[in-house]
């Protein structure tokens, strides 16, 4: 797909000489984002972003009557007739980039979103992501692309950068982030952008699965290997994923002594079953995450440096829901909707109430926490969604009840009771997101119930 099939050809345009008191005027009036900026033959000399005539005109003395030249970034522009798959090297900072013909002329505009739904688009024509399973690796749909990352705030567009980035080569990734985040919708979207969308993409979650098992699962084994073993034995992940992806969620919970093997497997791509008599070569891409701080867990001796070393190839951080909060307006419209269809009930009015409420929460589970908050409101508004809705939940969880989740164990018993019950009121009595909430097991749950006659 050629640029001048995605360029938006109707733009905002100044002259090299025009001043900035023109050029102030005008993005006031017109509600200007950017301005590209032309000379008087219509050759590109680069853009303006509205953002920094209010920097720079808040920050300095300035004479109105000032050329713009000093407020011009010079952003590369992009040929009509290059092809959307070969744009290399965005700038973390660029939210625009000029279209021009071979004489420079400005020709229009894309934008990172129409870059990214693009390349989304053509892969999605013909190909999709397989999700190998254990027994017969038959083909799934995957569920997510890119724009299941909902959000407009700068953290999110330059995940989605580095998404991009990192979707057009083979090495191997590591994503980091808290929990509830999308680390494994980074693994998806990656995959689908890329070379090996065709391929299996195969998933394990490393705390999941019990440690003596956890070898069994990824490395496969012969029949006869141990008892137990089924009749014509296991291929394993790292073969189901072989062309492909092997996701590796939670790599941080992997035991020290299966680490040196995975090292291996990176190394030497090759693998040997358990009862094996001999390696078998792989070609696969290893995309691995974690909620935990790997240069913590080396320095602790739990984690190998050398296999760090080998997964830190190319870093992606998933930023928190507190540091895009910008973000939460976006996620609430979308997430009401998506319940409200699930649910077959009408879409509710949000009032600004409510959007407050929300966003002066600080979200330890992120996007998680909040998709799960925003199906109790729904659950329990009657045409409307305000801040009433939220209270008790927010007491329960929030800053002023002055209780984290981990702190049931150091409070009163009967503080630990009312929360138990305020926690039952607003879950319904569901009792995996009662523990949920309140940071427990679901057996520790019922053995508090049970002390407190509940």
């Amino acid at each position: 797909m050629k640029m001048r099939q995605i360029m938006i050809t109707i733009f905002p345009r100044c002259f090299f000489g025009d001043t900035i008191d023109d050029i102030v005027e005008r993005v006031k009036r017109e509600d200007l984002a950017f301005i590209v900026v032309v000379d008087e033959n219509n050759k590109y000399k680069g853009v303006i972003e509205s953002r920094y005539i209010l920097e720079y005109t808040m920050n300095n003395s300035v004479n109105r009557d000032d050329s713009i030249r000093k407020l011009v970034k010079m952003i590369q522009p992009v040929s009509q007739d290059d092809d959307i798959r070969t744009l290399k090297n965005i700038e973390e900072d660029i939210n625009v980039i000029p279209v021009v013909n071979s004489s420079l002329n400005v020709l229009g505009y894309i934008s990172l979103n129409s870059i990214l739904k693009s390349i989304d688009k053509i892969n999605n024509k013909s190909n999709s992501i397989y999700l190998g399973t254990n027994k017969d690796n038959s083909k799934i749909k995957a569920k997510y692309t890119i724009d299941h990352f909902i959000g407009e705030s700068k953290p999110i567009l330059q995940l989605k950068k580095r998404i991009l980035a990192a979707a057009k080569t083979k090495a191997t990734v590591l994503v980091t982030g808290e929990t509830g985040t999308g680390k494994e919708l980074v693994a998806h979207a990656i995959t689908s952008l890329g070379d090996r969308r065709h391929q299996p993409f195969v998933r394990l979650n490393c705390a999941a699965i019990p440690e003596n098992l956890l070898e069994s699962e990824l490395f496969g084994y012969e029949e006869g290997a141990f008892t137990g073993a089924l009749k014509g034995g296991n291929s394993g992940k790292f073969t189901q994923a072989n062309h492909g992806t092997i996701f590796l969620d939670e790599i941080g919970d992997m035991p020290l002594a299966l680490q040196a093997k995975i090292l291996r497997v990176l190394q030497e791509r090759e693998v040997e079953k358990i009862g094996g008599t001999c390696p078998v070569p792989i070609d696969i891409r290893v995309i691995a995450a974690t909620h935990t701080n790997l240069i913590e867990l080396v320095k602790q001796n739990r984690f190998r440096q050398d296999l760090f070393y080998r997964l830190h190839v190319i870093p992606i951080n998933v930023p928190p829901l507190r540091d895009r909060k910008e973000d939460i307006p976006l996620l609430v419209g979308h997430f009401i909707q998506q319940l409200s269809d699930e649910m077959e009930m009408e879409k509710p009015i949000i009032e600004v109430s409510f959007l407050k409420a929300l966003i002066e929460y600080h979200w330890p589970g992120n996007v998680r926490e909040l998709l799960n908050v925003l199906q109790m409101a729904l659950s329990f508004s009657e045409g409307r969604l305000t801040d009433d809705t939220l209270k008790e939940y927010l007491l329960l969880n929030g800053k002023d009840s002055g209780i984290d989740k981990d702190d049931l164990k150091s409070v009163t018993n009967e503080v630990e009771k009312d929360k138990i019950i305020n926690a039952m009121k607003i879950y319904g009595g569901n009792k995996i997101k009662v523990a949920s909430a309140l940071g427990i097991s679901r057996s520790n749950l019922y053995y508090k119930m049970k002390k407190y006659n509940l």
